[in-house]
């Protein structure tokens, strides 16, 4: 295994992609049981208003002609509505012919008393006919009423039901959204995580041992001074790591001292410096610099 390898999230790749399938799936079957379950909120709905809405068909016509009756629509002949009322003719004609056989009967059939008679039987009979038909139009306004609250209800029950469902349902797209990312950002880190152990590992404390100094595993290097013995440090930050790090470059240190660079230090191919070795001359030069 090349030392690049452990910054590879390959496998964490794969198991991500994994979740995001699982997560996909779950939510496509779902969102079928959610689109099932609107398509049967609107027929048992749909079941549910139709006799409020036939009811409501039946009132309005009666309202329609209370309407009519009480002079609301000027397009409506008020006197042919009441003379077409079943029985009215009927009632007329009887109480007509009473008053004519009373009149006969007393001989004052041809007298102008018999045409009073007659229209006052024709206008007591229209205005008992016109409250009798009010009264009876009366109770559409109810029924109308009635109808159109339930139709409200209905509808109004049918919309809180999908506002429901589709609330539902995008909490369950948010939360499938969340779990790929959560599952793409853990795959995204985990190869960082490694890494910087790996490196963590493998660098140490200054002195404690070796650690990873290769030039190929570095950017961004400078120089930011020398050890006493003319050695260059140099600051650097490692591969795929934010931070800043300070020391030697293992390809210098092993031109100097080969005992002080291990070619494939964890097997990686890459070399590293045994930093107390490759120090040793300058800490010396500088303890006899510090005593003169």
């Amino acid at each position: 295994m090349g030392f690049f390898d452990i910054f590879s999230t390959d496998d964490q790749q794969k198991a991500a992609q994994d979740e995001i399938n699982a997560l996909n799936r779950g939510y496509g079957q779902l969102s079928d049981l959610f689109g099932q379950g609107r398509q049967a909120l609107g027929t048992n709905y749909a079941a549910g208003l139709q006799p409020f809405t036939q009811n409501f068909g039946t009132a309005t016509a009666g309202t329609d002609q209370l309407k009519k009756l009480l002079g609301l629509d000027p397009s409506a002949d008020i006197t042919s509505t009441l003379r077409n009322l079943p029985g009215y003719q009927f009632a007329l004609d009887q109480g007509n012919q009473n008053v004519l056989r009373n009149r006969a009967a007393t001989g004052q059939l041809n007298s102008g008393g018999t045409n009073v008679d007659l229209l006052k039987l024709g206008q007591g009979l229209a205005d008992q006919n016109y409250f009798n038909y009010a009264s009876q139009l009366q109770p559409f306004l109810g029924a109308a009423n009635s109808a159109a609250g339930g139709i409200a209800g209905v509808k109004t029950g049918l919309g809180n039901q999908l506002n429901n469902s589709f609330m539902t349902q995008g909490n369950a797209a948010y939360g499938t959204a969340a779990g790929q990312g959560n599952a793409q950002a853990q795959a995204d880190l985990a190869g960082l995580t490694q890494s910087g152990n790996i490196i963590g590992a493998g660098l140490g404390i200054l002195g404690a041992g070796f650690g990873f100094s290769d030039e190929r595993l570095k950017d961004e290097v400078e120089p930011v001074g020398e050890l006493y013995d003319g050695q260059t440090v140099y600051r650097y930050r490692f591969k795929g790591s934010p931070a800043h790090e300070l020391g030697l470059i293992a390809q210098e240190v092993q031109d100097r001292d080969p005992g002080a660079v291990n070619d494939n230090h964890l097997g990686t191919g890459f070399k590293a410096v045994h930093y107390k070795r490759a120090t040793s001359m300058a800490a010396e030069l500088g303890k006899h610099l510090k005593a003169a």
